[in-house]
């Protein structure tokens, strides 16, 4: 198993210095709150808790596609969940005053469908909108339209955790410690390449739902990080095996994917099935939150196109995909 840039550690990097400029210089943050934080997971959950209670409506939009982890912040504030499809191809449902909305830069690709669609309601009649780019760190141009942004580091960089909450509300710094149990399984998984161990970390991190701090493990290995050639590289390969199995990228290349999505009529199981057989790991792959349609994410693979991806991989993907129906698409 070619293990992904996000889950490879070498043990060099406790003997380097500190990159420059950091990686954190590259977020939009313009003057707006923010406050370090663990994972995307906690960005949520402390962005719900800075919400003004009192001008909730109790009602929360999350697209029907999305990792059923999302929900689960949204739940323990007692908020009942609705879910809305597309907005390139469905309206955006009718809100009431204090519903609070959530986007996904889905595989960071932006999704102007959802900002276009928000912008045209009066600025007094949004919802509380929250703007997930776990998937989009490198990509430009977003980050800018949410009341709520959220970041992650552990998505694209060998990292146990790391991320980023930007609020145009007040927020209370305090958080949670850190989930060292989670920590000690990703780094030593990541050092040593011990799948068990990488795996044990994510079940520990599954059952978490607190809003943490950030580990002095996370902060460490941040710094010494070098990030620069991975939206390069990560381009590159995204661009090439678009090329490679016959479709476009829709913004030309300006986007850093996580993956490229790939919608099949049928099969998903086993088209992700072939691709980890031939050595490879999708970057993602969702099952429905509990009450949210599923067909969307019973259809949807998710491509890698890892920096550490090479010319006789990509072409090796290729040729799994381009024998199965299906076709590409961006949320």
């Amino acid at each position: 198993m070619r293990h992904p840039g996000n889950e490879r550690l070498s043990p060099d990097i406790f003997s380097k210095d500190p990159v420059s400029p950091g990686l954190p210089s590259l977020l939009p943050l313009d003057g707006r709150k923010s406050l370090s934080v663990a994972s995307g997971r906690s960005a949520l959950a402390k962005g719900l808790d800075s919400l003004p209670k009192d001008l909730l409506s109790g009602r929360a939009w999350l697209p029907s596609l999305c990792c059923p982890s999302i929900a689960d912040p949204f739940l323990r504030q007692g908020l009942r969940l609705f879910f809305y499809s597309s907005p390139e191809s469905t309206p955006l449902p009718h809100f009431l005053p204090g519903d609070v909305f959530l986007y996904i830069h889905f595989c960071g690709f932006p999704n102007r469908a959802a900002e276009a669609a928000l912008k045209a309601i009066p600025v007094t009649e949004r919802p509380f909108i929250i703007e997930d780019c776990v998937h989009a760190l490198f990509t430009p141009g977003v980050g800018m339209f949410g009341d709520f942004i959220l970041y992650s580091f552990r998505k694209f960089l060998p990292v146990p955790d790391g991320g980023l909450l930007i609020s145009r509300f007040p927020l209370d710094p305090k958080l949670a410690p850190p989930l060292e149990s989670f920590i000690s399984c990703k780094v030593l998984g990541s050092l040593t390449g011990d799948r068990s161990l990488l795996r044990r970390g994510e079940d520990l991190l599954d059952g978490d739902d607190e809003a943490r701090a950030p580990s002095e493990t996370g902060r460490f290995l941040l710094e010494r990080t070098e990030w620069k050639d991975i939206p390069p590289r990560r381009r590159y390969n995204a661009c090439r095996l678009s090329n490679l199995i016959g479709i476009s990228l829709p913004d030309e290349g300006e986007s850093v994917p996580l993956g490229i999505p790939f919608r099949v009529e049928r099969g998903k199981d086993e088209l992700e099935r072939r691709i980890r057989a031939a050595g490879f790991e999708t970057p993602l792959s969702w099952d429905c939150p509990p009450g949210a349609p599923d067909d969307e994410a019973s259809r949807t693979v998710v491509l890698p196109c890892g920096e550490e991806l090479e010319e006789a991989d990509l072409r090796e993907i290729a040729a799994i995909v381009n024998s199965t129906p299906g076709q590409i698409f961006f949320i």
